[in-house]
């Protein structure tokens, strides 16, 4: 029980929205075929917090994160999607939705961040994520995003978003650039996963509410 787990404490959408999420996600890999594909294990999702835990300490982190949920009613928030992001290395990069920062939603961020760095620990490897299908490496900037979410993407630098996909440059660049109606949604749950490649939602470790 003292194995290393990335985990991604993270609002799940709507079901109308997750449906959007993938709409947009098959037309990127149209164009991109290699990049993941929303599926059962690969989850539409807005990212609160990103950290390592020891295995042992992920019960402490469910209790935790359920005192915040109860807290915050994370149900009741009106989130915005007001455009599309893109990041480009070389001939591909990713795509996401960007999310409108708001006072409700940076103060669940916040409690979130705090309650998980009381837990967290430094030092992750690639052996924290679930593996890849065909047995590829962990990307080190996935594994590096992890260990540098705080500060990096914490506080001041959180910037909400929901990831989409991967394509082809020339792509995202007419993505970026398309006429874009922004839209809201609402969570339908705070989640905990152990993470994946590229920062994908891999496996759920935990949800508030639970399942009925």
């Amino acid at each position: 029980m003292n194995a290393m787990i990335a985990v991604d404490v993270l609002l799940e959408p709507d079901a109308a929205t997750q449906d959007r999420a993938r709409q947009a996600n098959r037309s990127l890999r149209a164009d991109h075929p290699g990049g993941f594909a929303f599926d059962a294990s690969h989850l539409p999702h807005v990212t609160l917090v990103q950290r390592y835990v020891y295995e042992r300490d992920l019960a402490a982190l469910f209790a935790a994160i359920a005192s915040v949920a109860n807290a915050h009613n994370p149900l009741a928030l009106s989130l915005e999607a007001t455009g599309v992001q893109v990041r480009i290395d070389g001939e591909t990069g990713s795509a996401s939705w960007r999310i409108a920062r708001a006072p409700a939603l940076q103060a669940l961020a916040a409690d979130c961040l705090a309650t998980a760095q009381s837990l967290a620990v430094s030092g992750g490897t690639a052996r924290a994520f679930v593996p890849n299908e065909d047995g590829s490496a962990i990307r080190e900037s996935t594994v590096r995003y992890v260990e540098r979410f705080v500060p990096d993407h914490s506080g001041e630098n959180f910037a909400p978003h929901l990831t989409l996909g991967h394509a082809g440059a020339a792509y995202l660049r007419h993505l970026e650039a398309a006429p874009f109606e922004a839209f809201a949604f609402a969570p339908m749950a705070v989640c905990v996963h152990q993470l994946g490649n590229h920062g994908t939602a891999r496996r759920r470790l935990w949800r508030w509410p639970a399942d009925t």
